[in-house]
């Protein structure tokens, strides 16, 4: 038979009592297990170390007097192996300079001896729960923040921390994007990331304005790489601190300049009428077809007799993607039959975007064209 797994937080607590009387760790154990707790007892301090080094537990719950190591000695090797793990102490009364020191090294409780053994035990078992509910919670914390930590580092994105307009934190790709370590940027003031004292005041008030009424901002501005280069950014940040959102912020900065620039670019395209009623093909620098408008299959279904994209690539176009690292922007030509259909190809290469940008027209109108577009550029 196949027992299901029981969740964690309905298995019942595991408890090790130590204590060198037996009879008295007998009746801790009854009165716990009768209160749905799991129990297992040790009779010395060594004994319990064993213990615990065999099997897990969820707290320990150790008398203070017993011989050879008392509570204090186990409390300090239980912690220096298991700093987490949850420790109650029972003392006897009039002990208070044990309280004090058993808390100062790392109890999370204790109980004194003596009174009515009813209230005594409702009392341990009240604190073994508390103890080990502030360790559970203590752990998804530290879980979350771990787990937090991994995604923000491993984010494409660059993040930062900052508080005081200084940077407190930030990540891998934030310290790629700007041509700094992250040692370097942290503790850095982010007026240092600016142009100029302009445009850092300029998007100040601008972000300054936006916390204090939703808290959070979303801007573009120009900030400088660690060689003295601009890179256009689109900067998001939120609060972390709605008393004073202007204190600490967690910003996310993302690399635009590339997207900027592709706008640009396609504005003054835009502005070419002739792109918009001629075959284009681009071209990736292995060969790989990754843009073709309507206009290119418009000619394949009319002239091109069951051919694919490849048709409009000239016989040389491996020679001709081999150039696009170190020949940005030049203008080449090359001729081509799609059935009854005379071409010229004029070829941009961009060793910005990696691609070959390929316009085929009508050997009357390619003249014309790279008038337009080269402005004469010799052939």
């Amino acid at each position: 038979m196949i027992s299901a797994r029981i969740p964690e937080w309905k298995k019942p607590i595991s408890v090790l009592i130590v204590d060198d009387e037996p009879y008295l760790a007998d009746i801790a154990q009854r009165f716990l297990e009768m209160n749905h707790f799991c129990t297992d007892a040790a009779y010395s301090a060594d004994e319990a170390l064993e213990k615990i080094r065999q099997q897990s537990f969820d707290i320990i719950v150790s008398d203070y007097q017993m011989p050879e190591k008392d509570g204090l000695e186990l409390l300090r090797q239980v912690r220096a192996n298991n700093p987490s793990l949850p420790f109650i102490l029972f003392t006897g009364r009039s002990r208070e300079e044990v309280v004090i020191q058993a808390l100062n090294e790392g109890a999370d409780s204790y109980i004194q001896k003596g009174g009515e053994p009813q209230s005594q035990f409702v009392e341990l078992a009240h604190k073994i729960r508390r103890a080990v509910e502030r360790r559970n919670a203590a752990a998804a914390i530290e879980e979350r923040n771990e787990v937090l930590g991994a995604i923000l580092a491993a984010s494409p994105f660059g993040i930062a921390l900052v508080k005081n307009r200084t940077i407190q934190w930030a990540n891998e790709a934030l310290g790629q994007m700007l041509d700094y370590t992250v040692d370097e940027l942290i503790g850095m003031p982010v007026r240092k990331l600016y142009e100029t004292e302009e445009e850092y005041v300029h998007t100040g008030e601008h972000i300054f304005s936006d916390l204090k009424v939703r808290g959070q901002s979303k801007i573009h501005t120009r900030l400088v790489r660690k060689n003295g280069s601009p890179i256009d950014c689109e900067i998001q940040m939120a609060t972390l601190n709605t008393k004073n959102p202007l204190f600490s912020r967690m910003v996310t900065i993302t690399d635009v300049t590339k997207r900027l620039a592709i706008s640009r670019e396609l504005e003054h395209l835009s502005r070419m009428p002739h792109l918009e009623l001629s075959p284009v093909i681009e071209v990736n620098e292995q060969g790989q077809i990754v843009y073709f408008n309507e206009v290119a299959i418009d000619v394949l279904i009319r002239q091109g007799n069951g051919m694919g994209l490849e048709a409009f690539l000239p016989p040389d176009i491996g020679e001709i993607l081999s150039q696009i690292p170190q020949a940005d922007g030049c203008c080449l030509y090359r001729s081509i039959q799609i059935g009854s259909l005379s071409l010229v190809l004029h070829i941009i290469l961009s060793s910005t975007y990696r691609i070959a940008r390929i316009s085929a027209f009508d050997t009357n109108d390619a003249k014309r064209i790279d008038d337009l577009i080269c402005g004469n550029t010799s052939r």
